[in-house]
């Protein structure tokens, strides 16, 4: 049985061209390939990565630059500007992403059970994958993906402004990446549908009204992924305040999201429960009566 539970968003299945380059760039960086301060390869180098045209390159990096990745130092091109907030090593108990959901999509069934902010990470990893499918590599049969979000019609804790805790500007700036991030991920999911790639794709998207101080990522009910909302203050671009159609810097107080700390639980192939294992399983119950109890619908069409 296919269902997609969530509201129509604007994000549509054939993302333009300068989309996926960001999308792209926002996980390598999320991911540790580029340092916080390390350049990034130019546009001459991404026009030829990707095929794409230099203005298709220059609306991604300016993308990336209005939300705060990257920023321009003379002589030295365009640079990570966020620094983050993990370190994996051989002692290290924090991970990366990246290969828990490239392992979750080899397999014959994916079930992925997502509580973010804005899921800005989760909308460029699985968009990655779909990516996979429609090259063949990969060939799941089962989808199903439950997406928790908060709400959009509540006064969220963060983001907020740094001067003006009443200034609606920052919380806008926060629906609208909800909106198309959330969107994104679905309709990149339900296009393997459309296109006959997997027989059964399942997408729910809910929201709840509070704000999330932790993202957990519960894959193939298998490993359980937790990290804790870290509040940063930086700048960001917002419109004027004049209403002019400019934009402008604000100081805002943030979470750090994408490239935040994950620290990894997993259920053992054994009958013995670990530590691990009882982490997914309260995890799973967590989610579940938040999902139940608590979550409604998404609605993303105001």
């Amino acid at each position: 049985m296919t269902q997609d539970r969530s509201a129509p968003g604007e994000a549509k299945a054939s993302d333009p061209k300068f989309e996926h380059v960001a999308d792209v760039l926002r996980m390598e960086i999320s991911d540790g390939q580029y340092r916080y301060g390390q350049r990034i390869p130019t546009q001459r180098e991404l026009v030829q990565r990707f095929a794409v045209s230099r203005d298709t390159v220059r609306r991604a990096l300016q993308d990336l630059q209005h939300e705060g990745w990257i920023e321009s130092r003379q002589g030295s091109g365009a640079v990570v500007a966020r620094r983050p907030s993990h370190h994996t090593g051989p002692s290290s108990p924090m991970v990366h992403l990246k290969p828990y959901i490239e392992e979750a999509f080899e397999a014959p069934t994916v079930t992925l059970d997502l509580m973010t902010l804005t899921a800005e990470s989760m909308d460029a990893h699985i968009r990655a994958q779909t990516l996979r499918i429609h090259s063949e590599e990969i060939k799941p049969q089962r989808i199903a993906v439950r997406l928790l979000l908060p709400s959009t019609d509540i006064t969220l804790a963060l983001p907020r402004s740094v001067a003006d805790p009443n200034d609606e500007r920052p919380r806008d700036r926060h629906r609208m990446l909800t909106k198309r991030h959330a969107g994104a991920l679905r309709d990149a999911i339900i296009e393997l549908r459309n296109r006959d790639l997997v027989e059964d794709v399942s997408v729910e998207i809910r929201t709840m009204p509070l704000t999330p101080i932790a993202k957990l990522y519960i894959i193939n009910r298998r490993h359980a992924l937790f990290g804790m909302y870290r509040v940063v203050k930086r700048p960001v671009d917002v419109r004027a305040a004049d209403d002019s159609g400019r934009t402008e810097k604000l100081e805002i107080f943030d979470v750090m999201g994408l490239g935040a700390t994950l620290f990894p639980f997993t259920c053992g192939d054994t009958e013995t429960v670990s530590q691990d294992a009882t982490f997914v399983d309260h995890a799973q119950r967590w989610f579940d009566s938040l999902w139940d109890h608590l979550a409604h619908d998404a609605r993303f069409d105001d």
